[in-house]
């Protein structure tokens, strides 16, 4: 069986990134000063809580070593600053939502709910592959 490990992300105030899985018996966490180094260190200290869970005998780590790969999840605020260059109006005007209110969500002072939170992961993919669809 080839599980995706969900790492949810978080940036920290001084620019680190911090991620932790979520899907995996225990907890493995892994920080980095980039999305990208924080990916390679994700995927190094998870290859080492394998091998000592292996060592160690524990049962649970033979249906974590196939793992097909990682799935990492950011909050609202995460996201926007991980992309500083994006114009919250715009995506809100994608989204269908309030500019304001968008505002609020990528500054943490408002939680979206989930569904709220799943019609702005829509309008992100919908952007994405409208920007994937550009040739120059």
């Amino acid at each position: 069986m080839r599980n995706t490990v969900k790492v949810y992300v978080e940036k920290a105030e001084d620019g680190t990134y911090w991620g932790t899985t979520e899907n995996v018996s225990g907890v493995v966490s892994a920080c980095g000063d980039s999305l990208e180094a924080l990916k390679r260190n994700m995927q190094q200290a998870f290859t080492e809580y394998l091998e000592v869970a292996k060592s160690e005998g524990e049962e649970w780590v033979k249906d974590s070593m196939s793992v097909a790969g990682f799935e990492y999840r950011l909050d609202i605020p995460s996201f926007f600053k991980l992309l500083p260059e994006l114009k919250i109006s715009l995506l809100a005007r994608k989204a269908g939502i309030n500019e304001s209110l968008m505002r609020q969500y990528a500054t943490g002072k408002a939680n979206a709910s989930e569904k709220r939170a799943k019609q702005i992961e829509k309008a992100i993919h919908e952007l994405g592959e409208e920007l994937l669809s550009v040739s120059l």
